[in-house]
């Protein structure tokens, strides 16, 4: 196989096995199509629970040799009150929609996405109460017929990047990189897309799947990302400032 980078920038359940590294502690659970617990030979979805403290348990649901569907985060090991980060994604694994509920209300800001991975809308709710709609591709282009910056936005000076540049980054996804078994026994292939941030002080953070392949295809690009070396932060009015990033990365057989 080989892979291409392309840089841009319930109760009664049952595990189906775990394990833990980074101080992060992920269960797998196994369900068949009337979500009941199953084996993973007779299992449609498969999920992962990562646990990162004791009181985030964020899932990630699969089909079960496909990519994922949703992303939900509870505040209970019985897992039934959501409060956190939720993402819904489309047929083909595409992000559809993410934002934050708090006690089962959404809350905060909510984007929703276009094919093409694009913000078309923003909308802000609190207390589960829709307080405002943005149409962020007329607002675009208003911003663009008028040629200023977009109120709230300014100009960075230094855009976010790898030490060393693109070549470094690529080397190191190359050395990294392990091709999964799992997708390998599947014989699955496609572009993985991680949205990330680079914090302040040159870490990967905030970590989130935009395009879903197959659990352990986004897993890889996933530990990828988060495991990264330290990059060079964006810098702002001579500070650093926090920059968002997408990095895609394309698995695929050879011939």
């Amino acid at each position: 196989m080989r892979i291409i980078f392309s840089i841009l920038f319930f109760y009664g359940l049952y595990p189906a096995f775990s394990q833990k590294s980074n101080n992060v502690t992920d269960t797998y659970y196994a369900f068949d199509t009337n979500w009941k617990p199953s084996s993973l030979e007779n299992a449609t979805y498969l999920s992962l629970v990562r646990k990162s403290n004791d009181t985030t348990y964020r899932w990630y649901n699969y089909n079960i040799d496909g990519p994922l569907f949703s992303v939900e985060t509870y505040e209970d090991d019985s897992y039934s009150i959501l409060n956190g980060f939720v993402a819904y994604y489309d047929k083909d694994g595409m992000i559809d929609s993410s934002g934050y509920v708090k006690k089962g209300k959404r809350d905060k800001t909510w984007y929703f996405y276009t094919d093409t991975l694009s913000i078309i809308f923003q909308k802000d709710y609190e207390d589960g109460k829709l307080i405002r709609t943005i149409d962020l591709e007329s607002k675009r282009k208003e911003d663009s017929s008028n040629e200023k910056i977009p109120e709230g936005f300014e100009e960075v000076e230094k855009e976010a990047d790898f030490k060393g540049g693109v070549k470094s980054w690529v080397k190191y996804l190359e050395k990294n990189l392990q091709f999964p078994k799992r997708a390998e026994n599947l014989r699955k292939s496609g572009q993985v897309m991680i949205g990330f941030a680079v914090d302040t002080d040159g870490s990967t953070k905030e970590l989130f799947i935009v395009k879903s392949v197959e659990l352990s295809l986004d897993m890889e690009a996933w530990r990828l990302i988060e495991i990264s070396p330290k990059w060079d932060p964006a810098v702002q009015k001579g500070k650093n400032v926090k920059a968002y990033r997408r990095q895609p990365i394309t698995f695929a057989f050879s011939d």
